[in-house]
């Protein structure tokens, strides 16, 4: 989020005609930081660049003490991103169908690493459990560094990956890559398919946006968005956004109010619905 950020503050402080100043608020899965924004003035000098984690799962997990759907608003959605399904290199499976029929036939056997439970990375594995009836045995890790050491042992059989630390595995065959979770496939690596080409419909996106106070005026919420798609469009940021491997998604607080909400009612209802968030 940082990097990104700041990507994009020169520009928009070029189009809003004054600074834009970057403060990093973290802690406590990012209350912290949207906090403090929910809390500001809504005048539209205070904004947020939050992300799906932090306004989507942690306020469920950790049932956060203010809703962020009554004291945020949201402004502008900026880029997507995408994960990789790898595997060891000695597991059999060499494709995301053969994984799933290779789980359905020995259930339980495959394990599959993730950052933690009620991660972003679990709650794809369990959408594709929902979905595709994908069986398997959940290794929650609390270091994220600690999955690829034990998918190169074959100590874990499955796991997921950003698409680029992915790639470098995948690239010198020390992993084995099944499926990305992206809309299309990436011309980096045109030949792995998506998880939708195998389960049809399926979509798991991680994405950044911009949020203001509840009660910030609609004008100025439309000015902060259109200075945001303008400075996605410089041609040297497009660039050092290539080499991150995200995609542009430019549109109107509409546009992202409704991406928010579909992912909110989804994922909120899936954590529920494991057993996994507070009571």
């Amino acid at each position: 989020m940082d990097i990104i950020a700041r990507l994009l503050a020169d520009d928009m402080a070029k189009d809003l005609g004054q600074p834009v100043v970057i403060d990093n608020r973290p802690g406590a899965s990012g209350q912290i930081g949207m906090q403090a924004v929910a809390t500001a003035d809504p005048d539209g000098h205070t904004i947020a660049l939050g992300q799906l984690g932090n306004v989507v799962i942690a306020p469920v997990m950790n049932k956060w003490p203010f809703d962020v759907r009554t004291a945020l608003e949201p402004v502008a959605l900026t880029y997507t991103n995408y994960v990789m399904i790898v595997a060891s290199p000695t597991f059999k499976p060499s494709s995301l169908k053969e994984l799933i029929d290779y789980s359905k036939a020995n259930p339980g056997a495959v394990r599959i690493a993730t950052i933690g439970t009620g991660s972003f990375l679990h709650l794809m594995f369990e959408m594709l459990h929902k979905q595709a009836g994908l069986d398997y045995t959940h290794i929650p890790y609390r270091v994220g560094g600690q999955m690829a050491p034990d998918l190169l042992t074959g100590r874990i059989e499955v796991g997921s990956l950003s698409f680029s630390n992915g790639l470098t595995y995948v690239r010198d065959g020390r992993l084995r890559a099944l499926a990305i979770s992206a809309r299309t496939r990436n011309e980096a690596a045109p030949n792995l398919p998506t998880i939708s080409e195998t389960v049809p419909g399926f979509e798991m996106l991680g994405w950044f946006g911009f949020f203001a106070p509840k009660g910030t005026p609609p004008a100025m919420i439309d000015r902060i968005n259109a200075a945001v798609n303008r400075a996605m469009t410089n041609p040297e940021t497009q660039k050092q956004i290539e080499t991150m491997y995200v995609d542009a998604a430019p549109g109107t607080p509409a546009d992202f109010a409704r991406v928010w909400k579909a992912d909110y009612e989804r994922l909120s209802g899936l954590i529920r619905d494991l057993g996994i968030a507070p009571q």
